[in-house]
C-alpha cells in the first residue's frame, strides 16, 4: 500500500468518524437541548438517561477511531507542511473535545444512566441536564472546526 493511499484512507476514517460525533453533538446543541428544557423531569431522567447509557457504550469506539485515524494521518503527513498543520489542529481539537467529555459530560451521563437503570429520578435531574447542556454547543463548535481542518488537510495533500 503506498503512502498516499494510506493517507487518504486515514483521512477518510478521521473525517467520517469525527462527522458521526459532530452530527450527534450538533443535533443535541440545536434540538436536544431545547427539547430537554421543555420536558418533564421524569422524562429527562428516563429517556436521556437511557440515551446516555447506550451512547456511552457505543460512541467510544467511534471516538477512538476518530482520534487514532487523525493521529496516524498527521504522522503520515509529516513531509507536507500545510497538511500537518491542519491535521495537527484537528487532533488538538479532538483531544479538547475528549477532555470536555471526560471531565464534564461522562460523569453526568453516568449519574443519569444509573438512575435510568434503577428507574428513579435524581432530585437534581434538571441541574444535571442544564450542566450537560451548558457545554454541548462548545463541543459542537470544537468538532465543527475539527471537521473543517480535516477537510482543509485533505485539500492540501
Amino acid at each position: 500500500m503506498n503512502s498516499y493511499f494510506l493517507s487518504e484512507l486515514l483521512l477518510m476514517l478521521a473525517t467520517m468518524s469525527t462527522g458521526i460525533v459532530y452530527g450527534i453533538d450538533v443535533f443535541f446543541a440545536i434540538i436536544g437541548k431545547k427539547a430537554a428544557s421543555l420536558s418533564k423531569d421524569n422524562s429527562i431522567a428516563d429517556y436521556l438517561g437511557h440515551i446516555h447509557l447506550i451512547a456511552d457504550k457505543r460512541m467510544p469506539v467511534i471516538g477512538v477511531i476518530s482520534v487514532l485515524s487523525t493521529l496516524l494521518f498527521t504522522v503520515t503527513s509529516l513531509l507536507r507542511h500545510t497538511t500537518i498543520v491542519f491535521s495537527g489542529i484537528a487532533l488538538l481539537l479532538l483531544l479538547a473535545h475528549l477532555a470536555l467529555y471526560l471531565r464534564i459530560t461522562k460523569p453526568i451521563n453516568s449519574q443519569m444512566s444509573a438512575a435510568a437503570i434503577q428507574g428513579i429520578k435524581p432530585g437534581n435531574i434538571r441541574q444535571l441536564q442544564q450542566r450537560w447542556d451548558s457545554i454541548i454547543t462548545y463541543r459542537a463548535v470544537i468538532l465543527a472546526v475539527a471537521m473543517l481542518t480535516l477537510i482543509l488537510a485533505g485539500g492540501s495533500i
